[in-house]
């Protein structure tokens, strides 16, 4: 912001809604036909999302925020800087500042194992839970395995409980050993530093984060969604309308619901090193810790940097010359990014309410090779062509060409299970079929091969798995069943089961 913040607050009002002239030069510049703004209404059109909105904020506040598009797909309302989205997994790097406030107090650290302020907590591996730390847990690295206890937000279960039921889900690896992406670990991080100062993990979120920045139409949990009609609502692959994912059970594993304007002001206090309106929200050391390096993973980023790493509920990588941190997002029917250049003090926020759309990702390729500088390559064609990856996440597998036949008759498979974990498994005959229930939570089971069956359910973003029946001593009906995950896909170990008494 190069003018006083009255004035761009002014100006602020008068573009939402229009084709504005970008405050920002680097936006505003013409690049291959085009300004940003006009840029961001051909990616909205040519990815077919209903409706979006993009912040960019730097230390200074708000740079611009516009709505794109409509709410709802043939519908007029339009969204505007004011419309509620989920957010999804951005709700994680907000949980990490709300978190990180009580850092600042000394009241807990990153560093310092989560038993000696929560020892209800335990894992399944009894060194990890002498010496797991809020680190661990907020970088993905606590040996927890990937995606496993996503299903738990699906089942009704209280907060206390989650808790009591980490010490059952068994690890896939070393604790440290490396980086595999756990919902349900940030959860139990968020829980546990809330915790320790007598709040629930959404009242954190709230005292911490929400008020303090006066993000009035911000929430922790999905009711915040519903308290009015200025919300995004949920679109699947065509364009039809899908009901809304909730993930409260996680909390700030993935439930805020924010805006473009409020998310502008959080975005505004991490670029000024924890500060909003000479206020001190979060100290800069906790900012530093939280977007340092904790964890290597994968290469990220649009140049696929090798040496992209984990933070805290965030990512990073370089883009040229400058570092990124980010953190994306996706439920059911939406989409969001954060990308910030603390170098610069500047970011960019997009929200899109369409299901597994590379929409924010193409708006945020181009918004850093505005600010940072033109990479030579045609990011626009590489992202375009990993939106088939994106999609094929919602496909589910199909059984091995040389599948076996079922190995004993339906009836044998029925029955009630029971895993410490997830708890009852209802089994039941319909008709030349299986059907399933955890929890109460209805499932698909789907013969695969011998004595194994596929789970599925109706959710999408619970991902699938392997569910193996063993039969003891040639008995009529199974006794056990053993899951599995499959190779190649994103899937999930479900565990053991026994058959109840």
């Amino acid at each position: 912001m190069r003018c006083s913040f009255a004035f761009w607050l002014a100006a602020l009002a008068l573009c939402i809604g229009t084709s504005p002239a970008w405050p920002d030069e680097p936006l505003a510049r013409v690049a291959n036909g085009l300004t940003f703004d006009q840029f961001v209404d051909r990616m909205l059109s040519d990815y077919a999302v209903p409706g979006a909105v993009v912040a960019v904020a730097n230390a200074q506040g708000a740079v611009f925020v516009k709505g794109y598009g409509v709410r709802e797909a043939s519908k007029p309302a339009p969204v505007d800087s004011d419309t509620r989205f989920q957010v999804a997994s951005v709700s994680k790097f907000i949980a990490a500042t709300a978190v990180g406030t009580l850092v600042d107090r000394g009241v807990i650290a990153w560093d310092v194992p989560v038993r000696t302020f929560a020892p209800q907590l335990m894992l399944a591996v009894p060194y990890a839970s002498q010496n797991a730390t809020l680190r661990d847990y907020f970088a993905h690295r606590t040996g927890l395995p990937a995606y496993a206890g996503d299903l738990l937000a699906e089942l009704g279960v209280g907060a206390e409980e989650l808790v009591r039921r980490a010490r059952f889900l068994p690890f896939d690896h070393s604790f440290r050993e490396k980086m595999a992406y756990s919902n349900y670990g940030i959860f139990l991080g968020q829980q546990a530093a809330a915790q320790a100062v007598g709040l629930t993990a959404p009242q954190l979120l709230v005292q911490a984060i929400l008020d303090p920045l006066e993000m009035r139409r911000s929430g922790p949990a999905q009711a915040e969604l519903l308290k009015d009609e200025n919300r995004a609502a949920a679109h699947d692959l065509d364009g039809t309308v899908m009901p809304y994912e909730n993930v409260d059970a996680f909390s700030g594993a993935g439930a805020v619901v924010s805006t473009g304007a409020d998310i502008a002001r959080w975005m505004s206090m991490v670029l000024a090193g924890g500060t909003v309106a000479g206020r001190q929200v979060l100290a800069k050391t906790a900012l530093d810790q939280i977007m340092a390096a904790s964890m290597v993973e994968p290469p990220g980023g649009p140049l696929h940097d090798p040496n992209a790493a984990a933070g805290l509920g965030c990512d990073s990588y370089h883009f040229l010359t400058r570092r990124v941190v980010e953190k994306n997002g996706a439920l059911n029917g939406m989409r969001t990014i954060v990308t910030l250049v603390p170098e610069l003090k500047i970011g960019i926020a997009v929200f899109a309410n369409k299901q597994l759309t590379v929409f924010p990702e193409a708006v945020r390729a181009e918004f850093l090779e505005r600010e940072i500088g033109r990479t030579g390559r045609d990011l626009q064609a590489q992202i375009r062509s990993e939106q088939a990856a994106w999609t094929s996440l919602l496909a589910i597998p199909k059984p091995p060409g040389d599948a076996a036949p079922m190995a004993h008759a339906w009836d044998a498979y029925t029955g009630l299970y029971e895993s410490p974990f997830y708890g009852l498994l209802r089994i039941e005959r319909a008709g030349d079929a299986l059907g399933a229930s955890i929890g109460g939570y209805a499932a698909k089971l789907t013969h695969w091969s011998d004595d194994t069956f596929l789970l599925t359910f109706p959710n999408p973003d619970i991902a699938p798995g392997l569910l193996t029946f063993a039969f003891a001593d040639e008995a009529p009906n199974a006794s056990n069943i053993g899951g599995n995950r499959l190779n190649g896909t994103l899937s999930v170990n479900y565990g053991h089961f026994t058959r109840a008494p």
